[in-house]
Protein backbone atom coordinates (compact mmCIF):
# COMPACT_ATOMS: atom_id res chain seq x y z
CA UNK A 1 0.00 0.00 0.00
CA UNK A 2 2.75 2.48 0.98
CA UNK A 3 4.80 1.52 -2.09
CA UNK A 4 1.82 2.16 -4.36
CA UNK A 5 1.13 5.51 -2.69
CA UNK A 6 4.79 6.51 -2.96
CA UNK A 7 4.90 5.50 -6.64
CA UNK A 8 1.76 7.54 -7.30
CA UNK A 9 3.21 10.61 -5.56
CA UNK A 10 6.46 10.41 -7.50
CA UNK A 11 4.59 9.89 -10.79
CA UNK A 12 2.38 12.94 -10.13
CA UNK A 13 5.42 15.07 -9.27
CA UNK A 14 7.31 13.94 -12.37
CA UNK A 15 4.36 14.55 -14.68
CA UNK A 16 3.72 17.93 -13.08
CA UNK A 17 7.25 19.11 -13.76
CA UNK A 18 7.24 17.83 -17.33
CA UNK A 19 3.83 19.13 -18.35
CA UNK A 20 3.65 22.41 -16.42
CA UNK A 21 3.99 25.80 -18.05
CA UNK A 22 6.75 27.96 -16.52
CA UNK A 23 4.22 30.33 -14.95
CA UNK A 24 1.90 27.60 -13.61
CA UNK A 25 1.65 27.27 -9.85
CA UNK A 26 2.65 24.04 -8.16
CA UNK A 27 -0.47 24.22 -5.98
CA UNK A 28 -2.80 23.38 -8.87
CA UNK A 29 -0.61 20.56 -10.19
CA UNK A 30 0.42 18.69 -7.04
CA UNK A 31 -2.16 17.47 -4.50
CA UNK A 32 -1.76 17.90 -0.74
CA UNK A 33 -1.16 14.52 0.93
CA UNK A 34 -0.87 13.51 4.59
CA UNK A 35 -1.28 9.74 4.72
CA UNK A 36 0.71 6.66 5.84
CA UNK A 37 3.96 8.50 6.55
CA UNK A 38 3.81 10.63 3.38
CA UNK A 39 3.37 14.40 3.62
CA UNK A 40 3.22 16.55 0.51
CA UNK A 41 2.53 20.26 0.84
CA UNK A 42 2.42 22.35 -2.34
CA UNK A 43 2.63 26.14 -2.40
CA UNK A 44 2.66 28.71 -5.20
CA UNK A 45 6.08 27.90 -6.71
CA UNK A 46 7.35 25.09 -4.50
CA UNK A 47 6.50 21.94 -2.63
CA UNK A 48 7.64 20.17 0.53
CA UNK A 49 7.78 16.36 0.65
CA UNK A 50 8.43 14.13 3.66
CA UNK A 51 8.34 10.34 3.65
CA UNK A 52 8.85 8.27 6.82
CA UNK A 53 8.47 4.54 6.24
CA UNK A 54 10.00 1.73 8.35
CA UNK A 55 12.96 3.76 9.66
CA UNK A 56 13.81 5.19 6.25
CA UNK A 57 13.14 8.87 5.76
CA UNK A 58 13.25 11.43 2.99
CA UNK A 59 12.63 15.15 3.24
CA UNK A 60 12.76 17.45 0.24
CA UNK A 61 11.84 20.94 -0.90
CA UNK A 62 11.56 21.94 -4.54
CA UNK A 63 11.32 25.60 -5.46
CA UNK A 64 11.04 27.37 -8.80
CA UNK A 65 13.69 30.08 -8.41
CA UNK A 66 13.32 31.44 -11.94
CA UNK A 67 11.19 30.48 -14.95
CA UNK A 68 11.96 26.85 -15.81
CA UNK A 69 14.69 26.71 -13.11
CA UNK A 70 14.22 24.50 -10.05
CA UNK A 71 16.21 24.29 -6.83
CA UNK A 72 15.93 20.94 -5.04
CA UNK A 73 17.21 20.48 -1.47
CA UNK A 74 16.75 17.44 0.67
CA UNK A 75 17.91 14.64 2.91
CA UNK A 76 17.57 10.88 2.75
CA UNK A 77 18.22 8.61 5.73
CA UNK A 78 18.54 4.82 5.80
CA UNK A 79 19.32 2.53 8.77
CA UNK A 80 21.74 -0.38 8.22
CA UNK A 81 22.58 -3.49 10.24
CA UNK A 82 25.10 -2.98 13.01
CA UNK A 83 23.43 0.18 14.38
CA UNK A 84 24.59 2.34 11.48
CA UNK A 85 22.59 5.15 9.86
CA UNK A 86 23.37 6.66 6.46
CA UNK A 87 22.35 10.29 5.94
CA UNK A 88 22.58 11.87 2.48
CA UNK A 89 22.09 15.63 2.15
CA UNK A 90 21.70 16.87 -1.41
CA UNK A 91 21.08 19.98 -3.48
CA UNK A 92 20.44 20.26 -7.21
CA UNK A 93 19.92 23.41 -9.20
CA UNK A 94 21.50 25.72 -11.73
CA UNK A 95 24.98 25.04 -10.31
CA UNK A 96 24.66 21.25 -10.64
CA UNK A 97 24.20 18.46 -8.10
CA UNK A 98 26.03 18.23 -4.76
CA UNK A 99 25.58 15.44 -2.22
CA UNK A 100 27.17 14.92 1.18
CA UNK A 101 27.12 11.54 2.92
CA UNK A 102 27.60 10.66 6.57
CA UNK A 103 27.47 7.35 8.39
CA UNK A 104 26.80 7.43 12.12
CA UNK A 105 25.71 5.26 15.02
CA UNK A 106 21.92 5.16 15.39
CA UNK A 107 21.96 6.60 18.93
CA UNK A 108 23.66 9.72 17.46
CA UNK A 109 21.12 9.93 14.64
CA UNK A 110 20.51 13.41 13.25
CA UNK A 111 17.02 14.68 13.99
CA UNK A 112 15.02 15.90 10.99
CA UNK A 113 13.49 19.33 11.39
CA UNK A 114 10.98 20.92 9.03
CA UNK A 115 12.36 23.78 6.88
CA UNK A 116 10.13 26.32 8.68
CA UNK A 117 11.81 25.48 12.01
CA UNK A 118 15.28 25.76 10.47
CA UNK A 119 14.44 29.15 8.91
CA UNK A 120 13.15 30.42 12.28
CA UNK A 121 16.28 29.24 14.08
CA UNK A 122 18.51 30.95 11.51
CA UNK A 123 16.81 34.28 12.12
Amino acid sequence: MVGTLLSSVLLILSLSLVTSAPTASVTGLVPSINDNGVILVPSEKSYYLRIDVSGTGREETVEEIAPETLLVKGTFGQPFPGSKYLLVTYEAGPNGYVAKYSLSEIQNQVQHLPPAVLKTAAG
